[in-house]
């Protein structure tokens, strides 16, 4: 995929958003094109067409870089009949506002390239998985980006994330659904989406209604929400944080969990997912020592899915842990998970071996 923009910075945040359907790389109007092994398969345009110069720069790009067939996608910053007319006039197969929603974006896309369709019924499946959880990744960016900037939660864009996740689960195998978090670079939109398809499948393995399911879902994919206002350098930071950096990191779960008690529109299910997920049934957990029945059974879920997955990342600086030995581990945990549970999670276990 190439985006064609004439913002200087080179809209990094769109860029992303690209990158999570398949690579995107970026040219910026009038600068140096990118290095390619093949043609793209799809041209997104951000440019301002108002203007005359511009228009016929971009008319220049795509006769230099679109392959033959290939759609062109042209984002409107104004969405004008003559912005329309001109976006058509040099070759758009498709147009949407620039601040068209991400699931929107992300649908289109996958409507242009025509994914999913024909050819091998597995290599559907897989693109299928792709595109979902593009989808749901793109809204989780809209969700978390909302609440970095001080904003509300989205709650539409929970519900894309959540409905987009559920879907994928249930139409693909687990070891599908992770080897496309894992192509993520961002590590919060993996470790959220890591979290979110596993607790998506383990709710299908226990035989959960739909309802049901997708409640759980959306308590793992809010259940890290207050890492949006932790700061970045802590956040992202490639090894093991200091004892004050603790202190801070810490505090996630109870800033996530007071500010949608603040918002209001959630689930008690869901809000004690978001503060209590690192909670233990032997009271050595964070942030309130809760013990026993005091944890619900949906957190417990979402707590074994967040170890587990934190386990089998795969990050820079360290290697990922095999799936049966992540397993083990919360064996070893013993009585700080609810053991049943645990026994239960190892059917989804199994099936994220392949995708090791």
């Amino acid at each position: 995929m190439l985006l064609i923009t004439d913002r200087s910075d080179g809209n990094p945040e769109l860029a992303r958003r690209l990158g999570l359907l398949r690579p995107c790389a970026v040219l910026i109007l009038g600068g140096e094109a990118p290095k390619a092994d093949q043609p793209e398969s799809i041209i997104v345009g951000d440019v301002d067409l108002g203007r005359r110069e511009s228009v016929e720069a971009m008319r220049q790009a795509l006769a230099r870089h679109r392959g033959k067939g290939a759609p062109y996608l042209c984002l409107l910053r104004e969405m004008t009949v003559r912005t329309a007319i001109q976006a058509r006039a040099i070759g758009a197969t498709e147009v949407l506002p620039a601040d068209a929603a991400a699931a929107l974006l992300v649908k289109t896309i996958e409507q242009l390239l025509g994914e999913g369709e024909g050819g091998d019924p597995a290599r559907g499946t897989v693109a299928f998985t792709r595109a979902q959880l593009a989808t749901a990744a793109a809204s989780l960016a809209d969700m978390l980006g909302s609440v970095a900037n001080g904003a509300p939660v989205p709650l539409r864009a929970v519900e894309a994330s959540v409905e987009a996740i559920e879907q994928a689960a249930g139409a693909s195998d687990i070891g599908d659904l992770l080897q496309v978090v894992w192509s993520y670079d961002d590590l919060t939109y993996q470790h959220c989406m890591l979290v979110a398809g596993l607790a998506a499948s383990f709710g299908h393995q226990l035989g959960f209604s739909v309802e049901d399911r997708k409640l759980v879902t959306r308590a793992a994919v809010l259940h890290d929400i207050g890492k949006a206002r932790i700061p970045l350098d802590i956040l992202h930071k490639p090894g093991a944080l200091d004892p004050d950096e603790q202190v801070v990191m810490r505090g996630h779960p109870v800033i996530g969990y007071e500010m949608l008690v603040k918002q209001g529109g959630l689930r008690p299910e869901v809000l004690a997912a978001v503060r209590s997920h690192h909670e233990y049934l032997d009271g050595s957990g964070y942030p309130d020592g809760l013990k026993d029945a005091e944890i619900g059974d949906i957190v417990r879920m979402i707590t074994i899915c967040d170890i587990y997955a934190a386990l089998i990342e795969r990050r820079s600086y360290k290697p990922p842990m095999a799936p049966d030995q992540a397993y083990g581990m919360l064996v070893l945990m013993g009585t700080k998970l609810d053991a049943a549970l645990v026994r239960a999670f190892e059917a989804v276990v199994l099936k994220t071996s392949q995708a090791a």
